[in-house]
C-alpha cells in the first residue's frame, strides 16, 4: 500500500527471447532492409568511481512514527468537577492492529500479497494517518504508538501485562478480532482507559465497564432498527418475520418482537406473524409464501438470516412467484446480502429489497471525493471501507479526548458526529436484567446509528421512505 503508485503504461511484449543486441546491424534505406557492416566506429566507454559515504552525512531513512514517550503521559491542566474528566496537556493514544508483522516476508514466497487481515490493518492505519494529520492541524496534541497485535491472543495478553505505552494511554483504538478486544478491554477496565472497539460487533465482549465503547453495532442494533423502519412505513398486519427452523435463526425474531412492543408503549393488539421455514427439500423447492402475500395487499417481509446464500435465493424466487402485479413486496435483510453474487439483482429491485449497514459511503459525496484524492495523493491507492472508518474513528475520538478529556464518553450526548461512512450516535448500554440501584450500572457505550439502505436502480442508497 505504501509503495509508489504503479504506472498506467503498459511494457511492449518482447515476446518469449530478446532480439540479439543490434550493433553492426544497420538500416539500408536504399535496400529496405537491414545490413551487417564489418567497421563501427567506436568510442572510449566512460569509467564510473563508486564512492562509499559515510551515513553520518546522508543519514539512511527511517520510519516517520514515532514511539510514545513512556515516562511523559502529560501534565494535568484542569479537572471537570461533573464529569471527573482529567485534561492533559498532551494525551496518550495506542492503535492496536494486526499488522502481522511475524508473517510478511514480501522477497520470498508471498508474491507481493499481503495477509487479509494485515490489509485490515494498513487500510485503517493509512485512513488513521491522515486523520491525525488534521488533529496536529487543530491544535490537538497526542502520542502516538501503532502496537503490532499479530492478530494473536497470546501476544495481546503479553502486551496487556508489560506494555508501558498501554499502560500510559489515555485511548486505546482496537485491536480486531473478539478475543483480542475482550482481553484489551478487561486492561481497560482494571487501568480505567477508554478503549475504542472499531470493528467488532458481538455482544457480551465486556461487562460493568464504561470504558468500553463499540463503534460498530450489534445484530440487536440492527434488528430494531429494521423494526423501527418498518413501523414508520408499514402497518403490523402486514409484516412477517422470517426464519429458518434453526435456533439461532429463530432466537433473532425476539428482538423483533421486543422493539415492536417498545415502540407501541407495551400496548400492542396485533402480534406481529411468524414464517418458519421447516423445508429441506434441496434448493427449497417445497417452500410456499402464498399464505402470506394477498392479491392487492402488502407484505412486508423481515428476513434476519445471511449464513444460506441458497436459502435467501430461494425465498425471494418464490416471493416473486407468488406476488401478483397487483400486490406490493418489500424484503427487509441483513447488510451480507450485499456481497451475495448468486442471486440475480432483479429481485433485489423487483421486492424493494431494504438492508441495514453500519456504513455507507456516497460517492458523490464532496468530502468523500476530497479524500479519496488525499488518500490516493498520499499511498497510491484507492481508500477501501475501513480506509474511511479509520480516518472517522481517530479523528472524532481525537477530538473529543482534546474537548472533553480522559473521560469523554460522559459527554457523548453533546458531542453526535456525521463522518464519511456513517454517523456516530452513542448511547450507554444499560446492564441487562438489574434491579434497584444496579439498573443505572454502564456495560458499555454503543454507536447506535445504523443506515437503512434500499435497492434501487440497481444500486444500494440511503432509504428516504
Amino acid at each position: 500500500m505504501f509503495q509508489k503508485a504503479e504506472s498506467d503504461k503498459k511494457e511492449t511484449d518482447q515476446g518469449d527471447t530478446l532480439e540479439p543486441i543490434q550493433g553492426r546491424r544497420v538500416y539500408d534505406p536504399e535496400k529496405g532492409t537491414y545490413v551487417v557492416i564489418e567497421e563501427t566506429l567506436q568510442e572510449k566507454m566512460d569509467t564510473i568511481i563508486w564512492k562509499d559515504i559515510p551515513t553520518s552525512t546522508y543519514p539512511p531513512i527511517t520510519s516517520a512514527v514515532s514511539e510514545m514517550p513512556n515516562d511523559l503521559p502529560g501534565e494535568v491542566v484542569s479537572v471537570d468537577r461533573n464529569t471527573g474528566s482529567e485534561f492533559f496537556s498532551s494525551y496518550n493514544v495506542a492503535i492496536l492492529l494486526p499488522f502481522l508483522t511475524d508473517k510478511m516476508n514480501l522477497s520470498t514466497g508471498t508474491n507481493g500479497s499481503v495477509p487479509e487481515n494485515s490489509a485490515w490493518a494498513l487500510n485503517f492505519y493509512s485512513g488513521a494517518r491522515l486523520a491525525l494529520d488534521v488533529l496536529s492541524d487543530e491544535g490537538v496534541n497526542l502520542n502516538v504508538a501503532v502496537i503490532d497485535t499479530k492478530a494473536s491472543e497470546e501476544t495481546c495478553i503479553a502486551l496487556a501485562r508489560t506494555n508501558t505505552d498501554l499502560r500510559n494511554a489515555h485511548l486505546i483504538i482496537g485491536p480486531y478480532r473478539r478475543n483480542n478486544v475482550a482481553i484489551m478491554a478487561q486492561l481497560a477496565k482494571d487501568q480505567d482507559i477508554v478503549l475504542v472497539s472499531p470493528f467488532t460487533a458481538a455482544t457480551g465482549v465486556s461487562s460493568d465497564n464504561p470504558n468500553y465503547i463499540q463503534v460498530n453495532p450489534t445484530l440487536e442494533a440492527h434488528c430494531k432498527t429494521i423494526m423501527r423502519h418498518a413501523l414508520r412505513s408499514y402497518s403490523p398486519e402486514n409484516i412477517v418475520l422470517v426464519s429458518k427452523d434453526i435456533q439461532a435463526e429463530r432466537a433473532r425474531l425476539q428482538y423483533f418482537h421486543d422493539e415492536y412492543k417498545r415502540e407501541m408503549n407495551n400496548r400492542v393488539t396485533v402480534p406481529l406473524r411468524e414464517f418458519i421455514i421447516r423445508d429441506e427439500s434441496a434448493n427449497f423447492n417445497q417452500l410456499n409464501v402464498m399464505p402470506f402475500v394477498s392479491v392487492g395487499d402488502t407484505a412486508v417481509f423481515i428476513v434476519p438470516s445471511w449464513s444460506d446464500e441458497t436459502f435467501i435465493y430461494a425465498l425471494l424466487r418464490k416471493i416473486e412467484l407468488s406476488k401478483s402485479p397487483e400486490s406490493f413486496v418489500v424484503v427487509y435483510g441483513m447488510p451480507q446480502w450485499m456481497a451475495f453474487d448468486k442471486i440475480d439483482f432483479s429481485y433485489y429491485e423487483k421486492l424493494h429489497i431494504h438492508i441495514s449497514a453500519s456504513s455507507y459511503i456516497d460517492p458523490i459525496s464532496v468530502d468523500v471525493q476530497s479524500f479519496k484524492r488525499q488518500y490516493f495523493d498520499r499511498f497510491g491507492a484507492v481508500p477501501v471501507e475501513e480506509s474511511y472508518l479509520g480516518f472517522d474513528v481517530t479523528l472524532y475520538f481525537g477530538r473529543m479526548l482534546h474537548k472533553y478529556g480522559s473521560k469523554f464518553q460522559r459527554s457523548f450526548d453533546r458531542d453526535p458526529y456525521t463522518g464519511l461512512q456513517t454517523r456516530f450516535d452513542f448511547q450507554p448500554v444499560m446492564k441487562a436484567n438489574a434491579t434497584g440501584s444496579d439498573r443505572y450500572q454502564i456495560d458499555q457505550y454503543e454507536n447506535s446509528f445504523i443506515h437503512i439502505l434500499k435497492f434501487q436502480d440497481y444500486q444500494f442508497r440511503p432509504a428516504d421512505d
